[in-house]
This record gives structure tokens, sequence and C-alpha cells, in this order.
């Protein structure tokens, strides 16, 4: 017999939390740059404008990381209406000439984990 009153056993969708690293090596005439970056999605655990952003990356050794968003020789990009309880992108990337950058953005991966291809 159907368990034709039986709840669905289809949960709803996880979210996508992941951490990426990419190291970048530029040869010219003048010489030799090195560039690392590393790009998280996760969901906003703290944020406090202008100091720093922490970030949840469940499924990984470290499940969250904490970005500073001030400092000598620091670039962060961060909009105005990011807050806890969002899902960001954070790209930090560290140049050959000691500047870092970090970049948040609202992420469009919230919804569910993305198929592997």
């Amino acid at each position: 017999m159907c368990c034709a009153n039986a709840p669905a056993q289809n949960p709803k969708p996880s979210q996508s939390s992941s951490e990426q690293t990419q190291q970048t090596k530029t040869t010219t005439s003048s010489g030799t740059s090195k560039m690392n970056a590393d790009t998280v999605v996760g969901k906003v655990e703290s944020f406090e404008p202008g100091k720093s952003i922490k970030v949840s990356v469940p499924g990984t050794i470290i499940t969250s990381k904490t970005f500073d968003l001030s400092g000598k020789d620091l670039t962060a990009n961060v909009p105005s209406n990011i807050k806890v309880g969002d899902w960001v992108r954070v790209r930090e990337t560290d140049e050959s000439n000691g500047h870092k950058l970090v970049t948040v953005s609202h992420s469009s991966e919230s919804a569910a984990a993305k198929p592997e291809k």
C-alpha cells in the first residue's frame, strides 16, 4: 500500500559553501610578480563595517573564516547592505607588492548546491 498521507521525503536543498585558492605567477621583462587569491562563498556569521567580516564555510577543514577589512596596504570593497545571515562571496587577493584587496559581494549560490559538471 502507498503512503498517500506521508510527508514528502525531499528536504529543501542545502545552501552551498565553498573555498577556492588560486596562485598566479607572471613573468615579464621587468621581473616576476606573484598573486594569491582566496575566494570563499558562505553565510555571514558576523560583520563589523570597516573592521572585519566572518563567513561560515561548512564542509571544509576550517568551518569559518574571518577577513580583515582595515589596515595598511589593504583595500576593502563591501556593499553597504551586507548583514549577518546574508550569503556572500569574499575574494581576498594578495599582490606581490604587499597590497591586499578584499572584495565582498552578495552570492547567487545561496539557493542550492550546484551540480557537478
